[in-house]
């Protein structure tokens, strides 16, 4: 009997052993890895925390700060900028679970003090839930709320929402119709806390939702590396070529303004896999658990497609799984979260490098293959669907993501669908081509995705969309976008021919010639001047008034008074020339540009609102 049960004892001893020594060959194989992945993508650090059926491992990598040679810890502050959104989405969901809101909350009349300009307000005002899922129709951004020195860590909210900037509050989609990302719309939920707890929203969520999840490292709370508001634990963010960049507070706080660890986000996934409760105790409603990243209500999602963002995450379809996930971006850090709740996993990272030609994906792939997720059933074709042929043409961004940038956007941001045998491919100036497979009438599904990644619907007044459930395109007349194009080809060759023409004019000392264009020509010249001052001033100023922006704005608004000038000018003379002729040509195609830009509010060229 005792040989029998040392026999047993070794054997087990044995497997244990065995299992300890693959498991540490696994470890140093992931750490193998990502440190290979930070040292070829040119990233300084990382840290991560990863959860399996409640297993937790943290790890880092790289360094927090180069200057003092100061290693990356898994206990490491880090920002996460948007992953912030999906943190505190589970505080106002809390706040529901408490009754004092609901997900259909009157968002303008609770915040009757702000000028919301909706046109579907009588049977579609901005709910909670619409602000949670980025549906309310707003805006993403301005340039002055995201690149300016004025606002302090304690800037009232409301100062991002200035009353005279009337266009500010503009919705632009009937709200719960369609997706559109708003870092506007998550600072509205930080207003709408503060409207109904009667506190700053930073102390109440690190109250009531960080403290019960144990998250006792992390804070809404304004943190920096420098000054005042210095943290020892945070690490030192970083650019392209490891240019330092220390943290600075944001009109838009409440959109990207929190600092965590790998060890608190991985209370946080646990929390966010489970059935809503913490300690035993009820802390967000299981219906609203089960709504995390599902699209309800969008027309999207009412044509059939499944994948878009829900009450806190976006669904995403990569490396062949399906996961609930949010990225991050702030300055100078990079985060990524992303949860499987069918087999209760899940990962979480943060780099102190924002880096734009970094492959970020890279790491998302390296976590999920170090938790062994089972591969998603890949979505076949279920019958005959809509005719290609009728799908082809030309899509512009409905809505794009910034508004002041609409009309680049309609130039450079378009796709065109094209069918190529029984395939539809998308196509624009940005990406590679992207080959569809058609699942039925309206879904259909990118090669490199299991689900239905793109829908086609039409709307009440006919008109066709294509989604991918968080970027929608609508079909448009390719004439006008050719014309558009030419315009600006057109108004290009015009001014450039006036800055060439009028330096061979200086130099040949042609006083007739430079007669006609010399007003114009020193009013292009003089753009280099806010070009010298950009260059030289920080670029967290590209939104506030400074020399750099007044000369932006009075040359750009000076450039059609001086070109309609100068035709004058030339008109007066003899027309015989082929000279003079062909300055009124460049005049008039450059003219012609500035009222297209004018008439889409380009002209004069404004960042401070």
């Amino acid at each position: 009997m005792f040989q029998k049960i040392l026999s047993l004892s070794l054997s087990l001893f044995l497997v244990l052993f065995l299992l300890n020594i693959a498991y540490a060959k696994s470890d140093i194989h992931i750490e193998s890895q990502i440190n290979n992945t930070l040292e070829n993508e040119n990233i300084v650090g990382l840290s991560w925390s990863t959860i399996s059926n409640g297993h937790i491992e943290v790890g880092s990598a790289g360094y927090a700060n180069i200057s003092t040679f100061e290693p990356m810890t898994p206990a490491q502050k880090m920002h996460v900028g948007s992953v912030t959104k999906s943190v505190l989405a589970m505080g106002v969901l809390h706040l529901i679970f408490e009754e004092r809101l609901t997900l259909d909350t009157n968002v303008e009349s609770l915040l009757s003090e702000l000028n919301f300009d909706n046109a579907w307000s009588d049977r579609s005002p901005i709910k909670v839930k619409n602000l949670l899922d980025h549906t309310s129709g707003l805006d993403n951004i301005r340039m002055w709320q995201l690149l300016s020195t004025k606002p302090l860590p304690n800037t009232p909210l409301e100062e991002a929402f200035e009353s005279s900037q009337h266009n500010l509050l503009k919705i632009r989609t009937e709200p719960g119709t369609q997706y559109s990302y708003s870092n506007m719309g998550y600072t509205l939920l930080a207003m709408v806390i503060e409207a109904v707890t009667n506190e700053r929203y930073e102390y109440f969520l690190d109250v009531n939702l960080l403290t019960p999840l144990e998250m006792h490292d992390s804070s809404f709370a304004f943190i920096s590396q420098r000054g005042q508001f210095a943290d020892p634990l945070l690490a030192m963010g970083y650019y392209e070529n490891n240019v330092a960049q220390s943290a600075v507070p944001s009109y838009l706080r409440p959109a990207g303004q929190f600092t965590t660890t790998a060890p608190d986000m991985a209370k946080f996934m646990m929390f966010v896999l489970g059935d809503g409760k913490v300690n035993g105790e009820g802390f967000v409603r299981p219906e609203h658990m089960n709504m995390l990243t599902e699209p309800l209500g969008t027309e999207a999602h009412i044509a059939g497609l499944n994948i878009g963002h829900g009450l806190a995450f976006a669904k995403r379809d990569r490396h062949n799984v399906l996961g609930m996930c949010h990225p991050g971006t702030t300055f100078g850090f990079r985060a990524y979260i992303c949860l499987f709740p069918d087999e209760n996993k899940g990962f979480f990272y943060a780099t102190n490098t924002d880096n734009e030609t970094t492959d970020y994906e890279k790491f998302n792939k390296l976590f999920i293959n170090r938790l062994s997720l089972t591969p998603a059933k890949i979505t076949e074709p279920m019958g005959k669907g809509v005719e290609l042929s009728r799908l082809q043409g030309i899509y512009l961004p409905s809505p794009n993501n910034m508004a002041e940038f609409e009309f680049i956007d309609m130039l450079f941001n378009f796709i065109w669908l094209e069918q190529s045998n029984d395939h539809l491919l998308i196509k624009s100036l940005q990406n590679a081509d992207r080959q569809l497979l058609q699942i039925n009438e309206s879904l259909f599904r990118d090669v490199h995705r299991t689900q239905a990644s793109h829908v086609v619907y039409s709307n009440e007044e006919s008109r066709v969309f294509i989604s991918d459930g968080l970027k929608t395109f609508q079909k448009a007349s390719g004439i006008t976008l050719v014309l558009y194009w030419v315009s600006l080809i057109f108004g290009l060759i015009g001014l450039i021919y006036i800055l060439l023409i009028g330096v061979i004019r200086i130099f040949k000392r042609d006083k007739d010639g430079l007669r006609r264009i010399k007003w114009v020509f020193i009013n292009l010249a003089l753009f280099s001047l806010p070009i010298y001052l950009y260059a030289n001033q920080s670029f967290l100023k590209f939104g506030d008034i400074t020399a750099a922006s007044i000369c932006l704005a009075f040359l750009s608004g000076l450039l059609p008074i001086t070109l309609l000038f100068s035709l004058w000018i030339s008109l007066r003379g003899k027309l015989q020339s082929k000279l003079i002729k062909l300055d009124i040509a460049s005049f008039m195609m450059s003219i012609q540009f500035c009222l297209v830009l004018a008439a889409w509010g380009q002209i004069p060229i404004i960042f401070w609102q």
